[in-house]
């Protein structure tokens, strides 16, 4: 949107001087260019009216237009050394939101020595925004005229704008660029970008994905296109020699969060930039899922009118040669499932070769959804540098809650500053600090609530501090949940707290929400994460207090107030804790310690440098101190969090069942604490740790907490260690500290020092890596403050013996005369001895030969008795069934279950299937019940 010119010819008096004259004012002329124009950020929010139809009115192009045909005192042009005053000849009305200032500029050189101006009330309005205008008023506006000794023949541009000062319109001679941009953009399922001759030169990459991502050929054609090694991932793209912009997916779909990421922003500077004009075409008829008007969030609805509030008309078309030969400045194709005809290539190459812009997005190979071919053939005709690869970008590190969604700050904002400048967006943007009044809109279950502010904008809330059960069984961590094993029972809980919210958070109820400052705005999924206050009090805390959730052990401030909610409704039966029982929790994973992992680990060293081998009972194979105790301190130092739930097979990891992490654990616990001291462990998360990747809170190690509820030991959070909310530590045996984000106050050291005077077991665990540099000069500062020399030491990597990767060492080499290795149930607290428990040893559930007859399943009894199975079921996810016979399994052996046919022997058994596999290729879960019912193994992969 070019600015408009106000043009003032030169013509002569009678007396012969120079004058500025009306020749050039004749009405077909003015009709034509005499117009005041709106720079385009003012567009949607001022509007222009004539005052004094004898100088200004709307011409036939709906512009408003100046002319001058008579002075005042009659003739027909401006004399020289004259000052000509013209009081309010149009108005400017503030049509917006918002209080605006405005301002404009005139260029004016031209004219010789003449001079014009705008004036409001009398003064000059000129390149600073000092006319205030409130929402809904208006402001006359006048011209003066200073002719000045010699005018000449020229041309005024005028342009209105608001802000803080002049703006500079796309296509206008470069100025001061921005110097604010977006944060970070969302590419959710999307593809990468290409060159028709391979990887794209480095000054056509806009937008890279994080080097966290990776390429993948999700639909298994094979038709992916590799990268370099260590190339950064192209996912929006500038074509350098035409005006063609490609993102790797619907880059401004409905769906995204656009108060989390500046997608739209972007998209509209894209227009700003390279659009010729003010409408924008949108392909609709190359069967493209994603259109203009598309419900169910896969349309482009708020984009359409956050452009037209931006000056710009959206269009969608389905006949491209006709549309584009109009006013069409623009055309967005989304992926077509159709391809273009050569009549079709050639009139967008034709539009292209104009001035026009087309902006291509594509999708990823998901299912093989994707419709790469049919873009890269109309890439190819456009004769574009710009290729679409066949894959999918994912991202496990950074992303909008999968990792297919992967999220970027990669943004080139030196070559392209004006795409990625920050502007006023769609999103909601909200002070993390304020409290706002909101409608509930829907309850969806008992921690999630859509809610509408004043302004008419829907966001989900994810209510913070707790976690209910879910409605689907199947999306349910049992280990999450102490003393209830059946996800059917969680299953019902997940619905009475849905019925729960739903009673207490009405919708159509005022309710006001809140913040918390430790957890951030939002959470995965763009959702916010809020504290939703009722007449009724803090529901947050209210659905623990009636027994409907569990405290969520995050960084929340109120974490410690919630867990004595909790306490007290376990205490006393309410909600989902009647069905819980602790005691009948069987024992599970508890075996003598062949070896151990250490993620992300460090060596364990000294305040003076190396630590003593007497002190060390583990090494790893390379002999480096993975473990370190300070007897006389009560503390133990660990090389890396042991307790780390993500190597888990539950939970995408690779699978922890041979490895003793949590009995070793348990074991040093004991160890280091005082003969006989009893209680819960408490693991800290109050110093950033549920935030941060390479720490935990007792939300990050489940799996530990159901190992020891077969101990009845209890597992707790704790943020705050100066205060009497939370876990009393005269109660517990042991505080777990992963590596510290933030550093302990000297209220805090006190009191973890008095715990530690009482007998109480203080274990440190390290974590390697330069983004937890911090974090390991606060674990040292912390064992400093407790009277002990160990320290963290340097990272140590084992390319032979890992799990996951170099960074987290497995090891054997253990020193034998620490009395850690044995089982836990062998020791003083017991409850192992005749305790039962089975294992998965190992799963074939994809053999290199026959897929039925080679398929199988083998366990392993870890417990210190012979287990007969007679009468164990072994099912999968679709109850699949096989029923032991009379067989049995000693300590320490396994039986091995075949899918296919054969005969039994008495470590060997076959299920007897002849025509399709058990154990699903892409993953399934073993269950295994004994004859009561009582469900031992459940294994997820």
């Amino acid at each position: 949107m070019k600015r408009r010119s106000v043009l003032i010819g030169i013509g002569a008096t009678a007396a012969g001087g120079g004058a500025i004259a009306t020749g050039a004012f004749d009405t077909a002329t003015a009709e034509r260019t005499a117009t005041v124009a709106l720079a385009d950020d003012a567009s949607s929010l001022l509007s222009l009216t004539p005052l004094d139809d004898e100088y200004a009115f709307v011409d036939d192009d709906g512009e408003l237009a100046l002319v001058f045909d008579e002075v005042e005192g009659g003739g027909t042009g401006f004399g020289s050394n004259t000052v000509y005053e013209i009081g309010e000849v149009f108005q400017v009305s503030n049509q917006g939101t918002e209080d605006l200032g405005l301002f404009a500029e005139v260029e004016d050189g031209s004219l010789g020595d003449a001079s014009f101006e705008l004036t409001v009330d009398g003064e000059t309005l000129g390149p600073d925004p000092t006319v205030e205008l409130g929402v809904g008023e208006a402001v006359a506006v006048g011209v003066e005229i200073d002719s000045g000794e010699d005018p000449t023949d020229g041309e005024v541009a005028i342009t209105l704008g608001i802000g803080d000062g002049p703006i500079e319109d796309p296509g206008d001679e470069p100025g001061e660029g921005p110097t604010e941009f977006v944060d970070e953009l969302v590419f959710d399922s999307t593809a990468s970008l290409l060159a028709a001759d391979g990887y794209l030169p480095e000054d056509a990459v806009a937008v890279a994905a994080e080097p966290t991502a990776e390429s993948v050929d999700e639909d298994g054609n094979g038709d992916d296109t590799s990268y370099p090694d260590d190339a950064p991932l192209p996912l929006m793209a500038v074509d350098q020699e035409l005006p063609v912009v490609a993102f790797g997916f619907p880059f401004a779909k409905d769906d995204i969060q656009f108060g989390s990421y500046g997608n739209e922003e972007v998209l509209l500077n894209v227009l700003d930039k390279y659009a010729a004009s003010d409408t924008v075409l949108w392909d609709e008829g190359h069967g493209q899922f994603y259109t203009l008007g598309q419900g169910e969030g896969d349309g482009h609805n708020n984009f359409e009118s956050y452009a037209e509030e931006n000056g710009y008309t959206l269009e969608a078309t389905t006949e491209l040669g006709t549309d584009l030969s109009g006013s069409a400045g623009a055309i967005v194709i989304t992926s077509p499932s159709e391809s273009f005809s050569g009549s079709e290539i050639d009139a967008l190459s034709m539009f292209a070769d104009a001035g026009g812009l087309i902006v291509l997005m594509d999708q990823s190979d998901y299912s093989d959804y994707d419709e790469t071919d049919n873009l890269n053939a109309l890439a190819n005709g456009l004769d574009s540098q710009i290729r679409f690869n066949d894959n999918q970008v994912i991202d496990d590190e950074n992303n909008d809650g999968a990792n297919f969604a992967p999220t970027s700050t990669d943004l080139d904002t030196e070559s392209y500053p004006e795409l990625f400048a920050d502007r006023d967006g769609l999103g909601l943007e909200l002070d993390p600090s304020e409290e706002y009044e909101v409608e509930v809109v829907s309850v969806t279950d008992g921690d999630t609530v859509d809610v509408q502010f004043e302004g008419g904008q829907v966001e989900t809330v994810r209510t913070l501090g707790h976690d209910a059960p879910e409605t689907q069984a199947a999306n349910e961590r049992p280990e999450e949940w102490e003393g209830i094993d059946d996800v059917d029972t969680l299953g019902f809980w997940g619905d009475e707290a849905t019925d729960y919210a739903q009673d207490a958070v009405p919708v159509g109820e005022t309710v006001t929400l809140s913040f918390d400052e430790n957890e951030g705005l939002r959470g995965n999924f763009g959702r916010l994460l809020g504290l939703i206050e009722t007449d009724d009090g803090l529901f947050n805390e209210n659905l623990i207090a009636d027994g409907y959730a569990r405290v969520y052990d995050s960084g929340l401030g109120l974490h410690d107030q919630f867990w004595e909610a909790e306490a007290d409704a376990r205490e006393n039966g309410r909600g989902l804790w009647a069905d819980s029982d602790v005691t009948a929790t069987p024992v599970v994973g508890d075996a003598p310690v062949d070896e151990l992992f250490v993620p992300s680990a460090t060596a364990v060293a000294t305040a003076d440098g190396d630590i003593a081998d007497d002190r060390v009972p583990v090494e790893s194979e390379g002999g480096d101190p993975l473990v370190g105790v300070d007897a006389d301190s009560n503390v133990a130092f660990l090389g890396g969090p042991l307790p780390d739930e993500n190597f888990e097979g539950g939970e995408d990891g690779p699978g922890t069942d041979p490895y003793g992490n949590y009995v070793f654990l348990a074991n040093l616990i004991d160890a280091v604490s005082a003969d006989g001291r009893e209680g819960s462990v408490v693991i800290d998360g109050g110093h950033g740790q549920f935030a941060a990747d390479y720490a935990l809170s007792a939300e990050d190690a489940a799996y530990f907490q159901r190992y020891l509820e077969g101990f009845a030991i209890e597992f707790d959070g704790k943020n705050d260690f100066d205060d009497d909310l939370g876990r009393d530590l005269a109660e517990a045996r042991a505080v777990l500290v992963t590596a510290p984000d933030d550093g302990f106050g000297s209220d805090e050291v006190a009191a973890i020092e008095d715990f530690r005077d009482d007998g109480g077991a203080v274990i440190l665990a390290s974590a390697a890596g330069d983004d937890a540099s911090d974090a390991r000069d606060n674990l040292d500062a912390l064992a400093a403050d407790l009277g002990s020399d160990l320290r963290t030491g340097d990272a140590v990597t084992d390319d032979q013996n890992n799990l996951g990767g170099p960074a987290n060492p497995t090891t054997t080499n253990f020193d034998a005369d620490f009395d850690l290795f044995d089982a836990y149930g062998d020791g003083d607290d017991g409850g192992g001895g005749g305790d039962v428990y089975l294992a998965i040893d190992e799963l074939v559930e994809a053999p290199a030969g026959d897929p039925v007859q080679d398929e199988y399943v083998s366990f392993v009894n870890q417990g210190a008795e012979t287990v007969d199975l007679d009468g164990y079921v072994v099912y999968d996810e679709v109850d699949n069934s096989y029923t032991f016979g009379a067989v049995s399994v000693d300590p320490g052996a396994t039986i091995t279950l075949y899918t296919g046919t054969g005969t039994d022997t008495d470590d060997t058994v076959y299920w007897g299937r002849t025509g399709s596999a058990i154990w699903n290729n892409g993953g399934d879960t073993v269950y295994v019940e004994d004859p009561d019912g009582t469900l031992v193994i459940e294994h997820s992969y």
